[in-house]
Formats: structure tokens, C-alpha cells, sequence
């Protein structure tokens, strides 16, 4: 019995020495796999400049830096664009070190002892302790949790702007599976004391969630994500003040089962905006993608990614490199073309329009003939409008051509003048356009219905002769 037990702690012993070396060795492949994710997919940089292994603890620097083009040379020379991170990580499975709690590892990120001097010299940090940290923690599960936070800080400029920046917090979780959950919140951005405009941004959030698991080739990435600012608030010059509440953004792209066609749905909206004695509320734009090939998406993806590291420089096969992509992978698709809505309300009314286009698969073997493929098109789209919303949206196009044709040497007239003709052709191209049936006369609006299919235009219930 005593050498059973002798046995088992023996065994105890050598676990708990030899188990420290598995956390080490399974920490590090974790963060070289998230590195070499990120290297991949975005515009950072990321590398280890040193990475020292310890038998409960390992001490590292990680330098987080952008790929080439992005960030302008530094001009002082005393700081290079890429911040070295210094890293604190114990590793299990039993985390000695961290209140001993049974983990892979948990651990610190935080900057080095250098840009916390420079950041002392050059900001007014509000707080005690280190400017940015992140800390980690995965459990014996696999799945990784984050929380990062900052201090609040301020600065000026030598021209006299004053930027204030309130205390970003962050939080997320990794799991084993890929699925990626983070999000993250910026309470107050100010700039004051400028010479053109002062910027007042409250209540900055965004939320992120992605399937890294269900990764298709290097750029697509089932997901969605949010972004809301509470109030965007510029004061200056007349021409560049404006008021913007309540704006969110969202996006969303799903992949199918075989991970073959892609659906992506995009949605923007704001409650109220005011700019240049203008004033609209109520706007949305709600559109996707349907039956979007994810070969087509991932080229499509990698084809900017070049044109954005050639840094601007002119690729003129670029146009002919898409069509063929297209051809190859996105029209044998079937893709759709969705709007779901595109809305918004001023003072004179409200405008509202939806739409689809959409192309069938069959299309693929017409492309040498664009003529054919007009059997395979589908077009819908309605409008709404009110007509005093109408009238000045016509009157602004029928102002426009009137300035243009005066400035090409046309007949010179006075202001007012201008304003009275502008008023009747408007006039006159509104009811020419109803008595076409181009618009219907709904009392207080216009509505508008446009359909093609199978070659076949119909206009508000009739047909409508195409010029092909």
C-alpha cells in the first residue's frame, strides 16, 4: 500500500513539473497560429522580437507594426511605426502563478517601459499604471478570453488643437471552435481649439463576431459586426459644420453548408442629421449580396488586397483580371442584387425606394454576347415620394444644368431670372413625366414601379419599348 501510494505522489511530482513545459509549448503554438492569422488578413505586421520560456512563466515582446505602405515614415527617428508589446504569460495547466486556477495560460499585454516614457513626455495621461492592457486567460477547454483597457489621455498640438480621449474598454472570447467574439467601447473623442472645426464624438461602440473556423480560403469569413456612435457634433466654418445622432451601421455575411456561395447584407442608419441649414432623419439603406461565389469573393478580396500594396500604382489588366473572375465564378452563381430599403425624411417629405436586380446562372455562357444575357436579367424597383420632395430633387438637376449652360457661354441671366425658369421646368418636367406614366399622380406623392424580366419592360402596369 505505502509504495502504491509513494507511486501516485511520485507520479504527482512529475506531473507537476512536467505539465508547466506542455502549457509552455501548447501557449506558444496558440499565439504563433493567432499571429500568423492576423499576418494574413489584415494591414498588421505582427512578430515576435523575443520570446523566453520559463518553467511557470514566459517573458516576451511582441512588436505590433503595420505592413509596408500604410503608415508614413517616422520623422524624429524616435519611434519606429510599431509598438513592441511587452508579454507576461503563465502557463499550466495549474496557473501557480495567477491564484492557482487550472488554465492554459493568462497573462498580460502591455507597452514597454520606452513608449511609456514617450507617452509621459507627450500626453497628459489621466490615471496610475500602464497606459494600455489587455489581459488573456484560456481555459483548459481552449477557449481564450480577453479584457483590454486604456486610460483616458489628452494632447496638443503645436498649431493648438487639444484632443481628449476618454478611457476605451474592451472585451472578448476566442473560442476553440475559431468562433471570435469582441467588442468594444470608446465613451468620448473631443478636438478643440482648431482653426477650421471643433469634433465632439460620444458614445463610440462596435461589436465583432466572426467564424474563423468556417474560414474560406485567405479573405472570406463568415460574420457580422456593429458599429454605433451616439452623436457626431462638428462646429466651425458654415460649410463644415454638421450634426450626426443615433448612427449604426451593421454587416453580415453567412457562407452555405458546402461553403460555395456567400450571403452578405449591409444596413446603415441615422436618426437625425443637420448640415448646411439641411436637416434629415429617418434615413436607412438596408441592402445585400445573395448567391455570391466565395472563389469570386476571396480573388475579388485579393486582387485589392495587391492593388493596395502596389500603393496606388496604375494596373491597367485589373478591369480585365475582374471580368474574367467574374465570368469563371460569380454570374454561374446566380447573384442577386438586393435594396431592401432607401429611406429618408426632410423638410419638404419623404423618399422611399427598393429594388432588386439579379442574374441567372445561365448568363455564365453568354458573356461573349450581352445582348443574350438580357433574358437572364431580373430588374424590380418602386418609388415613393412626396411631391414637394420631389419637386426640389428636380429643380436641384434642372439648377445644375442652368448654371452649366451659363458657364459654357449660354444666354447670361440674373438670379432671379434663373430661379424662375428653374421653377418652370421643373414644373413642366414633372407633369411631363406623369403624363408619360413615367410617374403616377398619387395625390400628395409619386409613386413609381419598374420590372424586367425575360427581355419584357413593364412601367407602372405597361409596357415599355426598350431601345434594343
Amino acid at each position: 500500500m505505502k509504495k502504491i501510494l509513494v507511486a501516485i505522489v511520485g507520479l504527482l511530482v512529475i506531473a507537476l513539473l512536467v505539465l508547466p513545459f506542455v502549457g509552455a509549448y501548447k501557449t506558444e503554438e496558440t499565439f504563433n497560429n493567432w499571429i500568423a492569422q492576423v499576418n494574413r488578413m489584415g494591414a498588421y505586421d505582427l512578430q515576435w522580437e523575443s520570446y523566453d520560456k520559463g518553467w511557470l512563466q514566459t517573458q516576451a515582446v511582441l512588436k505590433v507594426g503595420f505592413k509596408p505602405g500604410i503608415m508614413p515614415a517616422s520623422e524624429d527617428g524616435e519611434l519606429n511605426w510599431y509598438l513592441p508589446l511587452n508579454v507576461k504569460l503563465n502557463h499550466g495547466p495549474v496557473l501557480w502563478l495567477d491564484g492557482v486556477r487550472l488554465g492554459w495560460f493568462s497573462g498580460d499585454f502591455y507597452l514597454d517601459e520606452q513608449h511609456e516614457m514617450w507617452l509621459e513626455r507627450n500626453l497628459q495621461k489621466q490615471g496610475e499604471g500602464h497606459f494600455f492592457v489587455s489581459d488573456v486567460y484560456m481555459n483548459l477547454a481552449g477557449d481564450t478570453s480577453l479584457q483590454d483597457h486604456s486610460l483616458p489621455f489628452s494632447f496638443t498640438t503645436e498649431s493648438g488643437e487639444t484632443f481628449q480621449v476618454s478611457a476605451y474598454s474592451g472585451a472578448g472570447v476566442i473560442k476553440r471552435s475559431g468562433v471570435v467574439d469582441y467588442s468594444g467601447k470608446l465613451p468620448a473623442f473631443t478636438m478643440t481649439g482648431g482653426e477650421t472645426a471643433e469634433v465632439n464624438i460620444q458614445d463610440a461602440l462596435f461589436r465583432v463576431h466572426s467564424d474563423l473556423g468556417r474560414k474560406v480560403g485567405e479573405y472570406v469569413i463568415p460574420g457580422n459586426g456593429e458599429f454605433s456612435i451616439k452623436k457626431i457634433a462638428v462646429t466651425g466654418d458654415e460649410d463644415m459644420s454638421f450634426v450626426l445622432t443615433d448612427l449604426l451601421m451593421s454587416s453580415d455575411m453567412q457562407v452555405n453548408d458546402d461553403q460555395t456561395l456567400a450571403d452578405m447584407e449591409i444596413k446603415m442608419a441615422f436618426a437625425n442629421m443637420e448640415i448646411l441649414g439641411e436637416q434629415i432623419s429617418n434615413a436607412k439603406f438596408d441592402f445585400d449580396f445573395a448567391n455570391i461565389s466565395t472563389v469570386f469573393l476571396d480573388q475579388y478580396f485579393a486582387m485589392m488586397q495587391q492593388a493596395y500594396d502596389a500603393e496606388g500604382a496604375a494596373n491597367p489588366m485589373l478591369a480585365a483580371q475582374m471580368m474574367g473572375v467574374a465570368s469563371e465564378h460569380l454570374i454561374p452563381g446566380g447573384p442577386e442584387f438586393n435594396i431592401h430599403s432607401l429611406a429618408f425624411t426632410t423638410r419638404e417629405g419623404s423618399l422611399e425606394f427598393d429594388g432588386r436586380l439579379a442574374i441567372a446562372a445561365e448568363a455564365a455562357q453568354k458573356m461573349s454576347n450581352p445582348m443574350a444575357m438580357l433574358s437572364d436579367l431580373t430588374v424590380d424597383a418602386s418609388l415613393l415620394v412626396d411631391k414637394p420632395l420631389a419637386f426640389r430633387l428636380v429643380r436641384q438637376s434642372t439648377m445644375k444644368d442652368l448654371n452649366a449652360a451659363q458657364f459654357e457661354g449660354g444666354d447670361q441671366m440674373t438670379d432671379e431670372e434663373k430661379e424662375a425658369l428653374a421653377d418652370n421646368q421643373t414644373h413642366m418636367k414633372l407633369d411631363t413625366l406623369t403624363i408619360q406614366g413615367m410617374l403616377i399622380d398619387k395625390g400628395e406623392r409619386y409613386t413609381s414601379e419598374f420590372h424586367f424580366k425575360d427581355g419584357q419592360a413593364m412601367l407602372n402596369g405597361q409596357p415599355m419599348p426598350l431601345p434594343f
